[in-house]
């Protein structure tokens, strides 16, 4: 039986300054998106009750900001392959930071709705100009890693949000918290317009030897077009994109909703319900690490993980359904599912890349993402419209089976990978 054997990715070293100067920068930039993104979770209960929402009019709130980000990014990517990236990141961090603030000033439903749609564009801009930088200022094949260290921001970022932001409502209220958190958003834009520039032939602090060998390296494995129509030809493709619609929605139903569960679980106060938050996260956190640290150390293909991760998560959700256990056994539930669903995110653009052919890269998982987008506008409408009154958890289980389907799909690509391994 062959192998599929994962190249081990290289160490970090970040005496180099492409890690210190763009790395890091970057990683705080898409952690502090996430920060914005998600804050409302927390803020949700005080936010509904002061403007008399509904739990379905909150998860048309939650799924609005996707409605601007599934538009921006295409035409952000494309704006960004003209040189414009860094002022992309700039001016949408700009954006964010006024939007997330704007998020405590409203009284009324629509500026809400409002406000998240724009925030929405500014962060759908962001990635697609992270994917230039990436490109500009890595070696061909150390992309991949700095992708996946981004993903670490998704599960950290909430872990942190979460006791952050229920300690400021609780010595504040939900607006003060929405102002604060933008602040950084503003500070990082200036930061990244003064200390970062587009190329590493812009940047005069840069060491000629690093830079020469990025020029020299960051071409190498670059593809040829390929058109959307070859893209929409290949069944594994649509799979792919089943997959990460499923999942997506999965991950932003728990991260959005998961504190109006845990209140309604405890009963407790701001504070406390971020605190019990962060645990799934943490979770979540460690358990990417270890997933990715073993999935390379074992040479096994990337499908064998990433299957097993997303189901647990699944059968996680179905558990805290139809299993009644008392108050410790849901809250273990939701730990398991939201720390596991998060495991194998590192491996999955990774897995995606190695499967479609090279010169359809790009069109591929620009395609793949866009379908994930609106799996992040479907998850969190579709609990607050199937959730009971005062029970948000009984919603979950609908997304449950969805993931459960997509790790199902996970194990046929992959095994239909590894034939197609054996047989060349």
């Amino acid at each position: 039986m062959a192998t599929i054997v994962n190249e081990r990715p290289p160490r970090i070293d970040l005496r180099q300054a492409r890690w210190s100067r763009i790395g890091v920068p970057l990683f705080v930039t898409y952690f502090i998106c996430f920060m914005d993104r998600t804050n409302i979770s927390v803020a949700s209960p005080h936010l509904a009750g002061e403007l008399q929402l509904s739990a379905a009019a909150m998860g048309v709130v939650f799924s609005t900001f996707f409605w601007g980000y599934v538009l921006s990014g295409m035409p952000a990517g494309a704006w960004a392959n003209k040189g414009r990236a860094k002022t992309i990141i700039v001016v949408c961090m700009v954006v964010i930071g006024l939007s997330a603030g704007l998020t405590g000033a409203v009284h009324d439903y629509p500026l809400l709705v409002a406000a998240r749609i724009v925030l929405g564009l500014a962060e759908g801009a962001i990635f697609p100009a992270f994917a230039v930088m990436f490109i500009n200022w890595f070696p061909s094949r150390e992309r991949g890693l700095a992708v996946a260290l981004t993903m670490y921001t998704v599960p950290l970022s909430t872990a942190v949000m979460a006791p952050l932001s229920g300690w400021l409502i609780d010595i504040s209220n939900w607006r003060a918290m929405f102002v604060i958190q933008a602040i950084p958003a503003i500070l990082v834009a200036v930061w990244l317009h003064f200390a970062v520039t587009e190329r590493p032939e812009d940047n005069p602090r840069l060491d000629s030897e690093e830079r020469d060998y990025i020029v020299a390296t960051r071409t190498v494995a670059t593809t040829d077009e390929s058109t959307l129509l070859q893209v929409f030809a290949r069944p594994t493709v649509w799979l792919l994109a089943l997959v990460y619609f499923f999942w997506a929605m999965g991950i932003y139903a728990l991260t959005l909703w998961l504190p109006t569960v845990i209140g309604e679980l405890t009963g407790h106060g701001s504070l406390m319900v971020g605190l019990l938050t962060a645990i799934p996260f943490l979770f979540g956190t460690v358990a990417l690490y270890v997933v990715t640290k073993t999935a390379v150390s074992t040479g096994r293909s990337l499908g064998y993980f990433i299957a097993p991760c997303i189901a647990i998560s699944g059968a996680a959700m179905l558990g805290h359904h139809f299993i009644d256990l008392g108050a410790v056994f849901s809250f273990a539930m939701l730990v398991l599912s939201a720390g596991s669903i998060y495991s194998a995110l590192a491996l999955w653009w990774t897995w995606v890349m190695q499967i479609v052919p090279r010169n359809q890269s790009g069109a591929s998982v620009g395609f793949v993402n866009l379908c994930g987008n609106f799996g992040g506008l479907i998850g969190p409408l579709l609990i607050g419209l199937v959730a009971s009154p005062g029970d948000t958890a009984s919603g979950f289980w609908i997304v449950g089976v969805g993931i459960l389907f997509a790790a199902a799909v996970v194990m046929v690509v992959d095994a239909r990978r590894t034939r197609s391994q054996q047989v060349n």
